[in-house]
């Protein structure tokens, strides 16, 4: 369960960078589409799992393992890259490209593609895990940390707006050296 968490917590702290941007550009995210988001989330990452667990019938137990840590390892390398050398996705560069119509306002279908953004940056990560055997559980503890994060984001971001601004390069930095970290746990455990 423990290794469920860190994933989880891995793969959605760049929404919690998102939602400070949000927050400090006062974009509103309803409930709605957080709905969206979670189901999205949740969809997409048990694909991943899925493809990762199923790794298993074009390899041994032990090299779709060994696959999956590395990519785990590969992942969490390609995201620190990322936000060190800002060419990460359009999402990650500019959070606010999903409010397309420029309203202030996530509605149901920039939902969709905030969701699909997160989604796919997570690929790699989710499908490591899978590789791994990491728990079921995952897709919905991943939903839940995304929406939690970009709603204490959005939250934090309306206050430190006037204070000082966030780099959204250091979620990234961040979430990269959890994935680090698990792929060298799970590596010698």
């Amino acid at each position: 369960m423990f290794f469920v968490l860190l994933v989880a917590i891995s793969l959605s702290i760049d929404a919690l960078g998102i939602g400070l941007s949000y927050g400090v550009r006062n974009i509103v995210t309803p409930f709605f589409t957080k709905c969206i988001l979670f189901l999205e989330t949740m969809f997409f990452m048990g694909l991943f799992l899925w493809i990762g667990n199923h790794m298993t019938f074009f390899f041994s137990a032990k090299t779709a393992n060994n696959i999956g840590i590395v990519l785990l390892f590969l992942m969490g390398l390609f995201l620190c890259y990322q936000s060190f050398h800002h060419s990460s996705t359009e999402l990650l560069q500019n959070p606010c490209s999903c409010d397309k119509d420029h309203s202030s306002h996530i509605d149901a279908k920039e939902g969709l593609s905030l969701g699909f953004l997160l989604s796919l940056d997570s690929m790699g990560a989710g499908i490591g895990a899978g590789a791994v055997n990491i728990s079921l559980l995952l897709p919905l503890f991943t939903s839940i940390f995304q929406i939690l994060f970009l709603s204490i984001g959005i939250s934090y971001g309306k206050h430190l707006k006037t204070h000082f601004s966030m780099k959204d390069n250091l979620w990234t930095a961040f979430s990269g050296g959890i994935l680090i970290l698990i792929a060298f746990i799970r590596y010698f455990y």
